[in-house]
């Protein structure tokens, strides 16, 4: 809104396939979740091999889905929005894709921690998370607009992350991201 209408219209419509694929990491961790509370309580051990390999999943999910939409930016933003938001809508998308990855990530690692009974360290995360968002918000977009918006789509997953893991790690042990990750990035 700071920048007015038009460009709100880019972000949002770039917005708008980025909308539909975070309902794949809320199912997957809503079906999964009893599991994950089940093992908090009785096999610490199930709950660690069960996230790992659900964030394996998600990754595999994760990856290729960022980079197909990276490449075919341009004809989604067409039939969503419409030639008129080109190229300003793709290039938005193109960059907030980038956020796929640690979004579904921290999708699963949210309902661990909640499953591990650490709700606390999920409000200390998001305000966090929050006051990096308006922090960088306020201070790039005026500047750069929607591709700052978009860049800091991406931070603020990882600014999430971040004390996620830390909680994580102390309650669950330490998370092996480059065995985890390097064979999704691969493919």
């Amino acid at each position: 809104a700071m920048l007015g209408d038009r460009v709100v219209g880019y972000y949002g419509t770039a917005y708008k396939p980025i909308d539909a694929l975070t309902i794949i990491p809320s199912y997957f961790t809503m079906a999964i979740f009893p599991i994950m509370s089940r093992y908090a309580t009785s096999a610490r051990d199930s709950l660690r091999r069960a996230y790992l390999l659900a964030v394996k999943f998600l990754l595999v999910l994760a990856l290729p889905i960022m980079v197909s939409v990276f490449f075919a930016a341009g004809p989604l933003i067409r039939i969503l929005g419409g030639s008129a938001y080109l190229p300003d809508s793709m290039i938005a998308l193109q960059l907030l894709i980038g956020f796929l990855p640690f979004s579904f990530i921290n999708g699963v690692t949210q309902y661990a921690l909640i499953a591990l009974e650490q709700q606390r360290s999920l409000t200390r995360a998001f305000m966090i998370g929050v006051a990096f968002n308006l922090i960088a918000n306020l201070l790039l977009i005026p500047r750069f607009g929607y591709r700052a918006s978009a860049v800091i789509t991406i931070f603020s997953e990882v600014a999430l992350l971040i004390p996620f893991y830390h909680s994580l790690r102390k309650h669950l042990g330490p998370v092996p991201w480059l065995a985890l990750a390097w064979r999704p990035l691969a493919a």
